[in-house]
This record gives C-alpha cells, sequence and structure tokens, in this order.
C-alpha cells in the first residue's frame, strides 16, 4: 500500500514537472519512450495520468504517461554574435611605408605644380589695356526692302489696272563698294569693354517691268535706274572671360546694337503708253524713289581670341533681337507730250518691323611694334523680318488726302496677302584691312 502511495506521489510530481515545463517550452517538445521510440510532438494538454500531443503532421494522439520515458526541449539556437570590430588596413612594413609615402608626394608635387601653372596663367593674362582699331575695305549691302516694297506695290498696281496688264520688278544685284570701321575696346583683368562704327556702302539697279496701256491696246512699260545704299552700324557689348589664359580667351558677351539703312534713287526713268494711270497716249518721266530703315536692339554671343607665335586671331559671334521701322516713298512725275498730259504720283509706306539676326566677326592681327599692329578682318550681318504694322498714304498730286480703296488694299496685301511672303533677308559683308594701336598701361 505504501509502495502503491509512493508510485502516486512521484507520477504526480513527474507530471506538474512536464506540465511546468510545458507551460515555458509550448513548442519542440522530444518525447522519449519507454519501448525505445523517440516522438517529436507538441504537448496540447496533459493531466497526472496522461498528455495529449500534437504531431507534425497536424493529428492528435493521446499517450499514458507510464509509457514515457522522458521529454526533452529543442534548445533554441542562438544566433552566432557578428563582430562589430572594423577589419583594420594590413599593417605595412617599413619599406611599403616609405614607398606609400614617396607615391603621396609624387601626387601633391604634381598637384602643387598644375595650381602654381595655374596661378601663373592668371597672372600673365591679367590685362589693362586700350586697343583702338582703324580699318577700311569692300564690302557689299542685300538691302532687301528695296524690292519688297516694289514687288508689293507691283501686285497692288496689276490688281488696280484692266486684265493683261502688270508690273513685275527685278530683284536687283547689288555691286561692291566702300567699307569702313572703327572701333574702341577696352580690357581689364577679365572684363572687356567694346565700343565701335562701321559704314558700308553699295549699288544696285531697279528695274520694273510690265505692260501698260489705255483700254484699247497695251504697251510695253519700263522703269529702270540705279540707287546707291548705305548702312551704318553702331554698337556697344560686354564681355567677361570664363577662363583667363594668356595664350586664348573665351567671353560670353551682351551688346547694344542700332542700324541705319537707306537708299537714294534720284534718276530712275519711265517709259509707257496709256494709264499711268490717266494717259491715253506714250508718256515718259522720272520716278525718284526713296527708302529708309532703323533697327536697334540687344544681342548675346561670345567672343574667343587666340594667340599663336606671330599672330593673333579674334572671333565673335552675335546673335541679334531687334525692333525697327521702314519708309518707302516713289513719286511719279510724267508727261504725254502728244496730248500735252503730265500727272505727279506719290505713294509712302511706313513699317514696323521685328527683325532676328547675327553678326560673324573675324579678325587676323599681326603685331608689328611700338604697340602697332595690322589686321585683315572679314564681317557677316545678316537679319530676317516679322511684319508687325504697316501704314500706306497713296495719292495724286492734285488730289487731297488719301485714298481710302489703295490705302485698305494696301494695308491688306502688305500685312496679310503678299508682305508676309515677300519679306527677305538683308545681308552685308565686308573685307577689311587696318592698323590697330594698343597702349598697355601695365607697362
Amino acid at each position: 500500500m505504501r509502495r502503491l502511495k509512493n508510485n502516486i506521489k512521484a507520477a504526480i510530481f513527474f507530471g506538474c514537472m512536464i506540465f511546468s515545463l510545458t507551460s515555458v517550452h509550448a513548442n519542440d517538445q522530444v518525447i522519449y519512450m519507454k519501448d525505445g521510440r523517440v516522438i517529436n510532438a507538441e504537448i496540447i494538454s496533459q493531466t497526472a495520468f496522461k498528455m495529449v500531443i500534437k504531431l507534425p503532421d497536424g493529428s492528435t494522439k493521446e499517450i499514458s504517461k507510464q509509457d514515457i520515458k522522458r521529454v526533452a526541449f529543442k534548445e533554441a539556437k542562438t544566433p552566432e554574435p557578428k563582430d562589430k570590430t572594423p577589419v583594420g588596413p594590413p599593417t605595412l612594413t617599413p619599406e611599403e611605408i616609405a614607398k606609400q609615402q614617396e607615391e603621396d608626394s609624387k601626387k601633391q608635387a604634381v598637384l602643387d605644380e598644375k595650381a602654381e601653372k595655374r596661378k601663373k596663367q592668371i597672372e600673365e593674362s591679367k590685362r589693362n589695356r586700350l586697343d583702338i582699331f582703324l580699318g577700311t575695305g569692300s564690302g557689299t549691302v542685300n538691302f532687301q526692302n528695296a524690292n519688297f516694297y516694289d514687288h508689293v506695290i507691283a501686285v497692288g498696281s496689276t490688281l488696280g489696272q484692266d486684265s493683261g496688264k502688270f508690273e513685275y520688278p527685278i530683284e536687283p544685284k547689288p555691286k561692291s563698294g566702300k567699307a569702313r570701321s572703327f572701333d574702341i575696346r577696352y580690357s581689364w583683368n577679365r572684363f572687356v569693354g567694346e565700343v565701335g562704327a562701321s559704314s558700308v556702302t553699295s549699288t544696285a539697279t531697279q528695274t520694273i517691268i510690265g505692260v501698260d496701256g489705255p483700254s484699247s491696246g497695251t504697251f510695253p512699260k519700263l522703269i529702270n535706274g540705279n540707287y546707291d545704299v548705305s548702312m551704318k552700324h553702331v554698337y556697344g557689348n560686354f564681355s567677361y572671360s570664363v577662363y583667363p589664359h594668356p595664350k586664348y580667351d573665351i567671353r560670353p558677351v551682351i551688346g547694344y546694337h542700332q542700324f541705319w539703312t537707306k537708299t537714294e534713287n534720284s534718276n530712275s526713268l519711265t517709259f509707257g503708253a496709256g494709264v499711268a494711270p490717266v494717259f491715253s497716249d506714250q508718256y515718259f518721266g522720272i520716278v525718284p524713289t526713296s527708302i529708309a530703315e532703323v533697327l536697334k536692339g540687344f544681342s548675346y554671343g561670345i567672343q574667343y581670341d587666340v594667340k599663336f607665335e606671330k599672330f593673333e586671331i579674334r572671333t565673335g559671334l552675335h546673335i541679334l533681337q531687334m525692333k525697327g521701322f521702314g519708309t518707302y516713298d516713289r513719286q511719279l512725275n510724267a508727261y504725254a507730250p502728244v496730248s500735252g498730259q503730265g500727272q505727279a504720283e506719290d505713294i509712302d509706306v511706313y513699317n514696323k518691323w521685328v527683325a532676328k539676326g547675327v553678326i560673324l566677326d573675324l579678325k587676323f592681327l599681326y603685331p608689328w611694334k611700338y604697340g602697332v599692329s595690322f589686321w585683315m578682318g572679314l564681317n557677316s550681318m545678316s537679319w530676317t523680318y516679322t511684319m508687325s504694322e504697316t501704314a500706306l498714304s497713296v495719292g495724286n498730286g492734285d488730289s487731297s488726302g488719301v485714298d481710302p480703296e489703295s490705302y485698305a488694299l494696301g494695308k491688306l496685301l502688305f500685312e496679310s496677302l503678299i508682305g508676309p511672303g515677300a519679306l527677305k533677308e538683308t545681308k552685308s559683308t565686308t573685307i577689311q584691312i587696318g592698323a590697330t594701336y594698343s597702349y598697355d598701361f601695365n607697362k
């Protein structure tokens, strides 16, 4: 009886021990059975005499504690501690240390040499100099306005006449004339300021052909004459060196420009027959014509100078953004000797423009002595137009005021129908030689 009580106490003690352990470790139990089996399972519940386990396949099973030899618990794998100690560089031998120091010294010497060289370049590129340029040569001006106005007016004249009668202007071909230039340039360290002026003249021929005459017939019509074109240009610009160097210099540049262009044509002759617009027989006369234009605006671009052993090249590229106006005045003074008829007619046009263009400038300089250099240069300018506004006046010498019909038609032709498509480029090209005097304030 006492032995039975002892067995009961031992079973109760053993069950309590297992219960207390399983309450802490609910998973990963290993149950060793007295018959040699080993069961991996999770103990779900137990009493003093039995326990319910959950097998890995999810099924449950009830076993008697008298058949259990012992219960063990799998130890959780603790992660191996990471070695947070940084791995230092390998220990160098005295020879390796000396070699490393020598290489570092060489690298530093190269950097110091470059810094010293750059410092010397900046010092040598410092400037405090005044340059005065004078040049002369030849050039051409292809002034689009002369043919533009003649073309639009010819269309209007053709529309206003009987069928089969027309005017057609032949595009003029400019001939070279004289070119002159003057320029003052002051350089101080990285800054360069410049003001200058130039002029170029050219000649061209005005030719307008057509058919004219009374209602009973048609006859040839011709307007022909030579005219001179002159273009004057004044400007100022300012530039800054982005990378000072004694041999070459790159500078962004901004500037202001103004152009005056005009033609004078006082020797045009006209010959025709019929309605000019009132004649009924053959007539002749003169057609003095003058055209003028004023443009002004700003520019931006780049200038690049490079020095060689015995000469220097200076270049500039300027993008133009301008506004201005143009005027056209054509006077017809004709006489028909057979009938004794005379006529005076005047056409005046005023336009506002927006012009965009470019200037390309190139100079080759050869330093001589005493601060004097000789140079040869090429300059090319061109721009295109956009029409913005037109005013037109058409009238006869004996009339008072403006012909309303001619005004309305002319304004429509210039601003909408013919004008935008008839606009072309104005171009100017000059080749010059000259001399430059330079005064260096640092010497």
